[in-house]
């Protein structure tokens, strides 16, 4: 079966799985100055020091996720960690088989680099021959969070110095996502992903500062969160006031653990639900409740941080204002919804 890491792994994880578990143009290029910050290939870099200049830090990969070097690179491969910048860089510096070149943190843009472009290095299934794979802090499930102005800019610049140093049209054809890879086994970096932003970006085209809110990354139906697994952090933020509105002491802190499990099995129990700890698509629909304008609590709480999961951008006070409206009708109209600033059941089930 095809993989994205090497034979060498262990227990046959994916890398999605194993960073779940741990947290996971030349011509036309070589001319924009308005990303450029020194994108120049280092000719005789030390083992310890980056290839591209812009990049902040070298952490070398683990060994049994290289393999040979090559003299061609002839695309680059969008990642989405689904985990924490650190946690990434963990687990790929360990000797796990799965290892990018590069990783971009997203609430600054900070980036190292983990392998030398010129290795083959196991990220993306096929493509890993001619490939360079850069993962993006985040999770695909919140977009709007994770995918910055600052991570897409200053992966901008890193591809514009891939592009110039390989020789690689600044394009859709080579400039992919992971789940472009022909024989991709994962979906990374999502339907959030803005691609008309990032390789406007790269083209050094005019954007706005921020890029538009993804709304219709949404799903209509509700998540799953478990203390079983790592669960994205704003949906678990969501899941946390959800039941400390009704009557749990959580600390909100986006970590779905035992103690959010417990809350969560006395809710179910109180409610004639299957005591299990797992908020699945049931038990989100038992803890919602209709929220308009003009209402303040908890569950406010969660409606404006399942929001910011897809730009808005609220100040999470609890308090319903203009602002958590206007995001509402917004993320509404996005998504085929009722348009009525209402957070209702079905605004509900797409939101969280």
């Amino acid at each position: 079966m095809p993989s994205d890491q090497s034979p060498l792994s262990a227990a046959g994880m994916s890398r999605r799985r194993m960073f779940a578990v741990t947290g996971g143009i030349a011509a036309a290029v070589a001319g924009l100055p308005a990303l450029a910050r020194t994108a120049a290939a280092l000719p005789t870099a030390a083992a310890d020091v980056p290839e591209y200049a812009g990049a902040d830090d070298w952490v070398e990969a683990g060994s049994n996720a290289l393999g040979d070097t090559r003299s061609k690179v002839t695309a680059v491969v969008i990642h989405t960690t689904q985990g924490g910048y650190q946690g990434a860089i963990n687990h790929m510096a360990g000797e796990n088989g799965v290892a990018a070149h590069y990783v971009v943190r997203s609430s600054d843009g900070h980036i190292t680099q983990m392998v030398r472009e010129n290795r083959i290095s196991w990220h993306a299934n096929s493509a890993n021959s001619y490939a360079v794979g850069i993962e993006h802090e985040g999770w695909i499930e919140e977009p709007g969070y994770y995918y910055t102005a600052a991570l897409y800019r200053e992966s901008a610049k890193l591809v514009q110095h891939l592009c110039s140093t390989w020789n690689i049209p600044a394009d859709r054809e080579h400039i992919i996502g992971h789940s472009d890879v022909p024989d991709a086994t994962h979906n990374d970096p999502g339907d959030g992903w803005d691609w008309d932003y990032f390789l406007a970006l790269v083209n050094g085209e005019s954007v706005p500062d921020q890029p538009p809110a993804p709304w219709t990354a949404a799903s209509s139906s509700f998540s799953t969160v478990s203390p079983e697994r790592t669960n994205p952090p704003q949906t678990s933020k969501a899941a946390q006031h959800l039941l400390n509105q009704h009557g749990a002491d959580l600390e909100v802190d986006g970590a779905f653990g035992p103690a959010s499990g417990e809350a969560a099995k006395k809710f179910q129990s109180d409610n004639g639900l299957t005591a299990d700890g797992v908020l699945g698509p049931q038990t989100f629909a038992a803890l919602v409740a209709g929220r308009s304008s003009g209402d303040s609590d908890d569950t406010v709480k969660a409606a404006q941080t399942a929001l910011n999961k897809y730009g808005a951008g609220l100040e999470v006070d609890g308090s319903f204002g203009s602002l958590t409206d206007t995001a509402v009708k917004e993320f509404q109209k996005a998504n085929g919804l009722t348009v009525d600033g209402v957070v209702g059941p079905t605004t509900w089930a797409w939101l969280v």
